[in-house]
């Protein structure tokens, strides 16, 4: 029971990108405790608990419709006592703990109401494993309303403009020394590696390169021959067979 409801409100909530398309009639949370973030979800401004980079938050969220739809039928044949209890299921609330240097998220407590506040549903996840914040979901959404506030956006503004610059210094010293060919670059400060990485695509050697600016490490490369045939392929100590998978791995370290 315990993978299932995980399972579930990681879809609904961490990998949630867009607003859910059904509608949502509950009454909203007391506005002195939970503030409004979007589409039906809230934080309690009045709980936040700070250790070192770690934040722990609740958050508030209505159940739409078909959320609410689909756990009655997935009750009606394992219990069906439950499932007519989720008839009245109205919001859901969450205990999280938000890492905001490394912008990680894991979850602590799941707690499912029904419209007159009774418990439905509760369950303690003491073993849950820190995941990457996704870009627009949900728990970045929460991210960025206790952890980004306007100083540390600043520090981190700083930074971005600092990496594009010495990334563009390389590029000017080294263009005309490695292999002497053509090639085009992006930059990137991750925010939670706290590190400057520039990758570089060599076109006509059929090269990329991913390199920490600051260290001067080269964190992966890929190389192909004319045939198509894998030459070099890895990320640190990840291997890869492909092109697509070797951007797959890269991903994380230009996109957070």
């Amino acid at each position: 029971m315990k993978e299932f409801f995980l399972s579930l409100l990681v879809f609904f909530f961490t990998m949630l990108v867009m607003p859910l398309s059904s509608t949502c009639f509950s009454e909203q949370p007391d506005p002195k405790v939970w503030e409004y973030l979007s589409d039906n979800f809230y934080y309690n401004k009045t709980n936040l608990i700070k250790s070192s980079n770690t934040i722990s938050v609740w958050t508030y969220r209505t159940i739409a419709d078909d959320e609410r739809k689909y756990l009655i039928e997935h009750f009606k044949e394992s219990d069906l006592e439950k499932s007519k209890k989720y008839q009245n299921l109205d919001h859901q609330t969450m205990l999280l703990n938000i890492d905001c240097r490394k912008k990680l998220s894991k979850i602590e407590k799941l707690i499912n109401y029904d419209d007159k506040g009774n418990i439905l549903y509760e369950e303690t996840y003491k073993n849950s494993e820190w995941t990457s914040i996704i870009p627009e979901s949900k728990m970045n959404e929460t991210y960025n309303k206790i952890c980004v506030t306007p100083k540390k956006q600043e520090k981190t503004n700083a930074l971005k403009n600092k990496c594009e610059k010495q990334c563009e210094e390389w590029v000017k010293s080294d263009e005309k020394k490695f292999f002497r060919d053509k090639f085009t670059h992006q930059n990137h400060y991750n925010t939670r590696l706290d590190k400057c990485f520039i990758l570089i695509n060599y076109s006509k050697k059929q090269l990329k390169i991913l390199k920490d600016i600051n260290e001067n490490k080269i964190y992966g490369s890929f190389r192909s021959k004319q045939d198509g045939s894998i030459i070099i392929c890895n990320v640190l100590e990840k291997t890869c067979e492909s092109e697509e998978e070797w951007d797959s791995l890269v991903k994380p370290y230009m996109e957070e």
